[in-house]
């Protein structure tokens, strides 16, 4: 797809349709450092800017040394290089989520824009908890297992179950009578993830004690951390 942003440079008073034929999206983490570059040429250039949405927040004529608006929400933690135009914000926030569009020309002649889509996401922080609720099934003498993962973050969740890798966050599994399999939940959005570890074996507890249908036995949970760069 083609998108048109309408460019205009606060020095050189020229003012351009620019088209853009589509995004890069970079993910990073609340207080990460992110640098923006448009990967273009930057012999010639004779007019730069960054805008914000509609918000111009940097300039390569801007008088002070940074090269940042004053009008920018970034002024205070970003700053442009002004030989190859990369800008670079600072600690960044979930707010800072949003788009990045460089527009420039080279001796007049337009430049295709440059779309940067910033995605700012909260490190996952809490372990994942795996419920587990087995059910003996004396027909074929196994056990029907459901599995549940949940965490308090916006996630994805992928479980580990034997040699089967699964997705969502429930799920239904059949193990054999004295048998034990390993369930590992994993929980990830773009820039982290953790993992809950546990093994599950099948007994049949009514032989123990007639009155209790239900019986889970688990052992050994462990916690997995991992940080994406992305």
């Amino acid at each position: 797809s083609t998108t048109c942003v309408l460019g205009s440079f606060p020095r050189s008073g020229l003012t351009l349709l620019h088209t853009s034929s589509g995004k890069h999206v970079i993910y990073k983490k609340v207080g990460d450092t992110v640098e923006l570059s448009s990967g273009l040429p930057t012999e010639g250039v004779t007019a730069a800017t960054w805008r914000y949405g509609e918000i111009i927040i940097a300039d390569k004529d801007f008088e002070n040394n940074m090269g940042v608006s004053k009008r920018s929400p970034f002024k205070d933690r970003s700053g442009l290089n002004h030989e190859n135009f990369t800008l670079t914000v600072r600690k960044l926030t979930l707010q800072d989520s949003g788009d990045f569009i460089f527009v420039s020309a080279t001796k007049e002649k337009q430049r295709d824009s440059v779309i940067i889509t910033l995605q700012v996401h909260e490190p996952i922080t809490k372990q994942p908890v795996i419920k587990i609720n087995s059910t003996w099934i004396s027909s074929n003498e196994s056990c029907k297992v459901l599995l549940e993962c949940s965490t308090t973050a916006d996630v994805s969740y992928k479980w580990t179950v034997g040699n089967q890798t699964l997705t969502g966050h429930r799920q239904q599994y059949i193990i054999r009578q004295d048998g034990e399999t390993n369930v590992t939940c994993t929980v990830s959005n773009h820039v982290s993830e953790k993992s809950a570890f546990q093994t599950v074996k099948c007994s049949n507890s009514e032989q123990q004690d007639p009155g209790k249908k239900h019986k889970t036995l688990t052992r050994q949970t462990q916690d997995h951390d991992s940080t994406a760069l992305r």
